[in-house]
């Protein structure tokens, strides 16, 4: 029974500690300089419908996807130098698949099935420019989460257009100058492991503004920041200040042998005491366990799949992926 109890305290103790569970989530992290405006650009963050957009200020100015200064206007980035675009809302589009805009990424790890998450991000809404045409304000600009890896190859690939969010905006974002923050929560009911970023509603359920006369009306929007937690103060104040703490962190921590299929070997190369926690792949803790600078944990009863390993201290996060097979 202590031991149980032990480790539901540190159980608590981990998910009590403010993280984004959202990699690069403000695209500072280049795998390069986004010449052409490629979204697999930015580490992580991938195309799950149609074409995104990605623009940093590496890019000379001329190529149109740097920042401030792009196809889409000025528009400073909201913390960084980096963001992503997409077309939300075509008027009189049937084939969602064809131009309707939605930016993906991987979660660091799967949300906890009956956990409360809070969720935030920022949008800026372009005017009509000569390269964009962006000629109407929408709302619905939301997140979606989901157990699947989207693609944009067609219809049967992108995320759901199905008129459901599980966090949006009922009100229309007119604001092109400022970035405005949509804030919101949800208990998850699944395991979701992906995170999808646009507009989810069909045309109909959709509410537009016309504010510019145009032969190919739609509404394209910028997106920074964003943030999922289980900490609500940290979501709605996130704001980027540098390469995602969480990834640089993990160099303190060596996982090995991995894959494996009967034991494991953590070590940690500082002098702090780590609360390790085990997921599996469905979010269920399988262990919870204290750890001064290394350990050798059997794992030879648990059932071949792809683990996430997350520790720790008083001072920094790390998150590191297991495969038992």
């Amino acid at each position: 029974m202590r031991n149980i109890l032990l480790s539901f305290f540190l159980l608590l103790t981990f998910l009590g500690k403010a993280q984004n569970l959202v990699p690069n989530p403000s695209f500072e992290d280049t795998l390069q300089c986004p010449h052409n405006g490629w979204i697999e650009y930015s580490q992580g963050w991938k195309s799950f419908s149609s074409s995104p957009d990605y623009y940093n200020n590496c890019v000379p100015e001329l190529f149109g996807y740097s920042v401030p200064n792009n196809f889409t206007g000025i528009q400073l980035a909201a913390s960084g130098q980096a963001y992503a675009g997409a077309i939300c809302y075509i008027e009189g589009e049937t084939d969602y698949s064809l131009n309707r805009e939605i930016l993906g990424n991987n979660l660091i790890s799967p949300l906890l099935i009956g956990q409360k998450y809070f969720v935030s991000l920022k949008i800026a809404a372009i005017p009509n420019t000569f390269n964009i045409g962006s000629s109407m304000f929408i709302d619905k600009l939301g997140v979606l989460f989901s157990s699947l890896e989207y693609t944009n190859l067609d219809s049967n690939t992108i995320p759901p257009i199905q008129n459901f969010a599980h966090v949006f905006t009922d009100s229309i974002i007119t604001d092109t100058t400022n970035w405005t923050t949509i804030f919101g929560s949800f208990t998850a009911d699944s395991a979701y492991t992906y995170i999808s970023i646009g507009n989810f509603f069909k045309n109909n359920n959709t509410d537009t503004i016309h504010h510019t006369n145009s032969t190919y009306p739609n509404a394209y929007y910028l997106f920074d920041d964003i943030c999922v937690s289980t900490d609500s103060s940290f979501c709605l104040n996130y704001v980027y200040i540098g390469i995602n703490d969480e990834i640089i962190m993990e160099q303190n921590l060596n996982v090995y042998p991995n894959p494996t299929s009967d034991f494991v070997n953590l070590t940690f190369d500082d002098n702090e005491i780590h609360s390790v926690v085990i997921f599996n792949s469905i979010g269920a803790a399988v262990l919870v366990q204290n750890v001064f600078r290394k350990i050798n944990i059997n794992i030879s009863n648990l059932e071949q799949g792809v683990y996430y390993i997350h520790t720790n201290t008083s001072s920094h996060l790390i998150n590191k992926k297991l495969i038992i097979y």
